[in-house]
Order: C-alpha cells, then sequence, then structure tokens
C-alpha cells in the first residue's frame, strides 16, 4: 500500500541539542511524514517555536485529536499529551452489514491521548514508537538523548514489526540512558552523531522522492 515514509524522532534530556543538530543537515523531508517526541513538562510551551527556528520544514503541533498529517511536514507532540501514529480510514463501500464498516489507508494522522504517564512520561517515546509500528507505512524510529530507558522498548517493537532504528551515538549524547539499552535489544540500522543523523534522514528521504 503506498503512502509516506514515517520517521518518529524521540528524545529527552539533550534532545533539542541533538534536533538542532539533525535539522542542521536535513533542510528537506520530500513527502515524508516526521514525527517528534521530547519529554516535557505540560507547562512548557511554545517548542515549536524554538524549532522552527532551526529549520524551513513546517512544524505542526497538533491541537486536535485526530489531526491529519500532510506529508512533508513535522509533527511536534504537545506537552502533557500521548502522541499515537495511526493510518487515516475511509467508509467502505462493500460493507454487507448495517453497522458501517472502515478501510485503512495510507494517509497518516496523531492521535492525543491523556493516559497515564509511561516511564514516569507523557508524552512518552515508547508510546509513539510502538503505535507507529502498526502502520501500514514504511516506519523508522530515531532515538536520541534520553535520561530514562523511555524508547528503547519500542525501538524493540519498530524492528519486530519491520520497520528501521536509528541510534544517536552514545558518544555524542548528554544522556545515553535510552539509546544504551536500546542497543542492548536490538541490531540499529544505522548509528551516529546528530548531524549525521540529519544527513542519513536526507539520503532515505531522497530515495523516497526518486
Amino acid at each position: 500500500m503506498p503512502g509516506p515514509d514515517v520517521f518518529v524522532i524521540g528524545g529527552s534530556a539533550g534532545g533539542i541539542a541533538a534536533l538542532r543538530g539533525i535539522f542542521g543537515t536535513l533542510d528537506d523531508i520530500g513527502d515524508s511524514v516526521v514525527f517528534v517526541v521530547l519529554h516535557r513538562a505540560p507547562q512548557y510551551g511554545g517548542l515549536a517555536e524554538v524549532l522552527q527556528g532551526f529549520t524551513t520544514i513546517p512544524i505542526r503541533e497538533p491541537s486536535t485529536s485526530p489531526w491529519s498529517c500532510t506529508p512533508g511536514e513535522v509533527i511536534l507532540a504537545p506537552a502533557g499529551y500521548h502522541l499515537l501514529a495511526g493510518n487515516e480510514r475511509s467508509r467502505s463501500s462493500l460493507s454487507q452489514t448495517p453497522i458501517e464498516q472502515y478501510e485503512t489507508e495510507a494517509g497518516v494522522r496523531a492521535h492525543l491521548t491523556l493516559d497515564a504517564p509511561v516511564l514516569c512520561s507523557r508524552p512518552s517515546l515508547d508510546v509513539a514508537f510502538e503505535s507507529a509500528a502498526r502502520l501500514v507505512n514504511s516506519v523508522t524510529a530515531v532515538l536520541l538523548s534520553c535520561a530514562s530507558e523511555d524508547g528503547a522498548r519500542g525501538c524493540a517493537v519498530v524492528k519486530a514489526a519491520g520497520g528501521r532504528v536509528v541510534l544517536q551515538d552514545a558518544a555524542s549524547c548528554e544522556a545515553p540512558m535510552a539509546v544504551n539499552a536500546a542497543m542492548r535489544g536490538v541490531t540499529p540500522d544505522h548509528v551516529a552523531d546528530p548531524g549525521g543523523i540529519g544527513r542519513w534522514l536526507s539520503a532515505e528521504t531522497h530515495v523516497h522522492r526518486r
């Protein structure tokens, strides 16, 4: 089923600096959808504006749920909410029952929930990664500097579902706990410092545009 490639980037302590490095070498994501999930308390707004200062790629923070994702944009998880990636749905024309049936489409949307924090965090990296693993699209989990093991389990779920995992080089992390935990559980498809991750993403989104 055709549809945009999906990249889910997650981090915590040191994550903003890592994103700045990524955006420094990534100036176009083609028709891919990129989710960014960073740990932050509910009162910490304004992150979209900060990240937009690093890149010309449009950054959107959903204000409703579900939120239809436009390919070519970065979707930022709002503070205080879990972000789950899902596929668009359409009414089935083949339904033979009185109950309306739906078909899964390759379009992508974001869902926001107030479910309990995971590893003391909402948004949670594991929640975002694990939801993305269920998409019909090609999915890549990108785990950045993080001061807990949040994201490691999600990387394993993405890998088991046939997706790819990219890890920030632990030596370049302010807090390498998550990437070290992920490394124990999966064989990553790529490991690099933030600038290297940006170049890798540029190459991957360029291939998708060809």
